[in-house]
This record gives C-alpha cells, structure tokens and sequence, in this order.
C-alpha cells in the first residue's frame, strides 16, 4: 500500500515538475504565445474588415469564426511546445529516465491548455471590443474551458505522433479537423444560444457531450501514447 502511494506521489511530482518545465521554457521566450496571439489578432482584425455589419444571422458566424480562429492557434501552439522537445532531445531524455509517457501527455496536455487559455482570453476580448459580442450567462467559460481540454489533447495527440514520424504540419492541421469536429460544432451551438438568448436549458446536452468527449480523449490520448512509445522502444 505505501509503495502504491509512493509511486502515486511520484508521478504527482514528475507531473508538476514537466508542467513546470514547459511553462517556464514558454514564458522565457514567449516565441509560441506571441505567434499564436498576433495570429489569432490578426484573423479577427480581418473578419472585422470583411464583415458586412448588416448581414442576418451575425451572430452564428461569429460564433463560427471564434472557434475556427481557436482551434487553429491550438495547432501552432502544440506543434510548437512538441517540438521544443524534439530538438534538445528533452523528450528521449524524460523516456530515458523512465518517466511515463503517459505523465508526460498529460503534463504536455495541461502546458498547452494553459497557453491556449491566455489565447482564448485574447480570442474573446477582440470580438467583445471588435464585433461588441457579448454573453449573456457565465457559462460560457465553462464551455471554453471544456472545449480547451480536448481541443488541447486531440491537438497534443497528433503532434506527438505526427513530429515523431516526421510528418508535415499540413499534414496534422488536416488530421485534427476531422477529431475537433464535434467540439466545433457544440462549442458554436452553445455560443450561439448563449450569445443570443442566455437561457442555459438549450444546452445541456452540448455541455454534456463535451464533458463526455473530454474524458475520451484524456484516457485513450494517454493510453495511445503510452502504447506508442513502447512499441517506438
């Protein structure tokens, strides 16, 4: 029994310490969160100058538009931060060690969602200043945040799998559309009614489902990786 809590504490520890270690890297050169940011800023700067302010129906392509805009800058994000380990050979060393992979996509999975909630934070006050989009119930964070994690590990998935087999970043952008997809169309559902009307009740079943599909992705994406690397040995 205290063995098994030891090694509980332990991968609480190596966890925290890899989390740590991705943030401090980030925040050191600020290349990804700068890039994602000035990105993101100028799509929405963009559709702000494309948008014909008296179409119908503004509000669903806005809610459209916010979450396309996220989930690309989800990519440079994680494709970024993967990378980093790719070349300084970090990544081989953690293994080497005998850290679990598992741990380490998790750990991975948390680093992204962090700098994609500063992202997303920037997402959403360019539309409130540019587009004067604003949201009726505060379950919109809930939303954000639940649509973060599994944007978050789908995209840190696939950018492992893919930069390991070297390859090409077109190639994961067209990977992760087809994963993201039902993400995507709650997350612009639920936008869409919580911009319009605030009334929570049109969708539970939405939030219910990106609750669901995060907790797929989070067990498999750890399993998958964890069966990916000791077949790589």
């Amino acid at each position: 029994m205290n063995h098994s809590s030891d090694n509980i504490m332990r991968d609480i520890k190596i966890f925290y310490s890899l989390t740590k270690k991705d943030l401090k890297l980030e925040l050191r050169s600020l290349s990804t969160i700068l890039i994602t940011i000035v990105f993101a800023a100028l799509i929405v700067v963009l559709f702000n100058i494309a948008f014909p302010f008296g179409v119908a129906q503004k509000s669903e392509i806005i809610s459209i538009i916010i979450w396309v805009v996220f989930l690309f800058s989800s990519l440079i994000v994680s494709s970024g931060m993967i990378e980093l380990d790719t070349k300084d050979n970090s990544l081989e060393l953690i293994l080497m060690y005998g850290i679990k992979s598992e741990i380490y996509f998790l750990s991975k999975s948390l680093s992204v969602f962090i700098i994609l909630s500063v992202v997303q934070l920037t997402i959403f006050s360019l539309f409130y200043v540019l587009f004067q989009l604003s949201f009726q119930n505060p379950i919109i964070i809930l939303v954000a945040i639940l649509t973060n994690i599994g944007i978050s590990s789908i995209t840190v998935i696939l950018g492992i799998l893919s930069i390991r087999n070297n390859l090409n970043q077109n190639i994961l952008s067209i990977l992760v559309i087809p994963f993201t997809l039902p993400y995507l169309l709650g997350a612009v559902e639920v936008t869409n009614q919580l911009t319009q009307s605030g009334n929570i009740n049109y969708v539970l079943n939405s939030i219910y489902a990106l609750v669901a599909f995060d907790m797929i992705f989070l067990i498999t994406g750890a399993i998958l990786i964890g069966v990916y690397f000791k077949l790589e040995k």
